[in-house]
């Protein structure tokens, strides 16, 4: 799986460098690069971010990449994440979200960064009442749908109707980009995440430097451990403590396959 994720990396990569669009990696992946040069052993995922204008480009790019991949953009059709996708479409990957079995194929996930706000407390709060109303719509409607009671069945249908996936997720874009990126002092991810952890000056980005992944050359944000204290605690820059994080306990249960 890790090897099938890497594979997707590269060839993201080339797009990247060919359509010069700017990307770098983030959480887990940029903790391996850190601490192992590559994957942490028991890491299931790549995860990457792009700046706004970037991400909105990558999304009309698909066609230039392998034709064995897919690179799967939310749209009204299909809504089931607030990101975009990379997928391996000769895999198969089972997944478990909510206790709904999803099968799809290995990925790797682009989430999108925006500007934040330098003192707007009610931005935040927004996000976060549309970002649960998403995540409700995925999985809680359906479920509630089930009930006995026959007001909580009607009260789902309604919501299920009103808060469409799409729907909400176009507001949360509408909402995130009301502070454009390449305007403002402080970016990160806002529609996804913990907005408090995610939010770091653009000079470490604008100003990023090369980590090896996998002997791979990957962008990464300027004072990187620092970024990494901020996200996972200040027992990151303790050495002893690199090669336990993220934790074992919580890597994804997944069953991966080759089609074929």
């Amino acid at each position: 799986m890790q090897q099938i994720e890497l594979d997707l990396l590269k060839e993201f990569d080339k797009l990247c460098k060919r359509e010069n669009l700017r990307y770098y990696i983030d959480g887990g992946t940029l903790l391996g690069a850190m601490c192992y040069e590559g994957f942490i052993p028991w890491d299931d995922d790549i995860d990457l971010k792009m700046p706004r204008p970037d991400y909105n480009k990558l999304a009309s790019l698909g066609e230039f990449l392998p034709s064995h991949t897919s690179l799967v953009v939310p749209s009204k059709e299909k809504c089931e994440y607030t990101m975009t996708k990379l997928f391996d479409n000769r895999t198969i990957l089972i997944e478990k979200h909510h206790g709904v079995e999803k099968k799809t194929g290995v990925y790797i996930d682009i989430l999108p960064m925006d500007g934040h706000p330098e003192n707007d407390e009610k931005h935040y709060r927004v996000l976060q009442k549309y970002n649960s109303l998403f995540h409700n719509s995925l999985y809680k409607y359906k479920s509630l749908k089930e009930s006995p009671s026959f007001i909580t069945r009607l009260s789902a249908i309604i919501y299920s109707v009103v808060y469409t996936p799409w729907k909400l997720l176009c507001k949360l874009t509408s909402i995130a980009e009301k502070y454009k990126y390449d305007q403002c002092k402080y970016v990160g991810l806002l529609i996804e995440g913990e907005y408090k952890k995610e939010r770091f000056e653009r000079r470490q980005l604008d100003n990023c430097v090369y980590l090896s992944f996998e002997n791979m050359l990957v962008p990464a944000p300027a004072e990187y451990e620092k970024h990494l204290q901020q996200f996972y605690g200040n027992h990151i820059n303790r050495k002893e403590h690199y090669h336990n994080l993220p934790y074992i306990e919580s890597r994804h249960d997944y069953e991966v396959y080759w089609k074929e």
